[in-house]
């Protein structure tokens, strides 16, 4: 399914803007809309449905996104995708790699989250916590001079 999205994109960004167009893989249906800087891929297959949108100047955030999951004050979300109960949003954040960590472990703990695990790596570090039948992954980067997010939000079996 990999080389499926990677596909998709790359015909996304071969055609100009307000296309939207459809393919046929053994995967499934990918529809491929571009309109602006905007891409929004959709892969319709026999496993469910992944919608992918991407723009360097920022996406709206997946519908029904969790309101208990915070999102840095002043982020810019490039990327969001849905995947069955699955939910990732990667976005640049206006704040040290150690400021958006501290961040996300104090508001999801607020949120009434359990912080299970942190794990420093160096240049980036990673959280993982759980309400109910939910689990949530922070993974802060720092990237160039930006501080780069990826939330990961899933429904437990999915």
């Amino acid at each position: 399914m990999k080389l499926t999205i990677i596909l998709a994109l790359l015909a996304a960004v071969a055609f100009g803007c307000g296309k939207k167009s459809t393919y046929s893989t053994k995967e499934g249906e990918v529809t491929v809309d571009k309109k602006g800087g905007q891409v929004t891929f959709e892969l319709k297959s026999k496993d469910g449905n992944t919608t992918v949108t991407v723009n360097e100047g920022g996406v709206a955030l997946p519908d029904k996104f969790p309101k208990d999951v915070p999102i840095y004050k002043g982020a810019i979300v490039k990327v969001a995708s849905t995947q069955g109960k699955t939910m990732m949003v990667h976005m640049n954040v206006p704040a040290s790699a150690a400021d958006a960590l501290k961040f996300y472990q104090d508001q999801l703990k607020d949120q009434g989250w359990e912080i299970q695990s942190t794990m420093n790596m160096g240049e980036g570090s990673m959280l993982s916590a759980k309400k109910a039948d939910r689990q949530c992954t922070a993974l802060v980067l720092k990237q160039d001079k930006q501080t780069v997010v990826q939330l990961t939000v899933a429904q437990e079996g999915s």
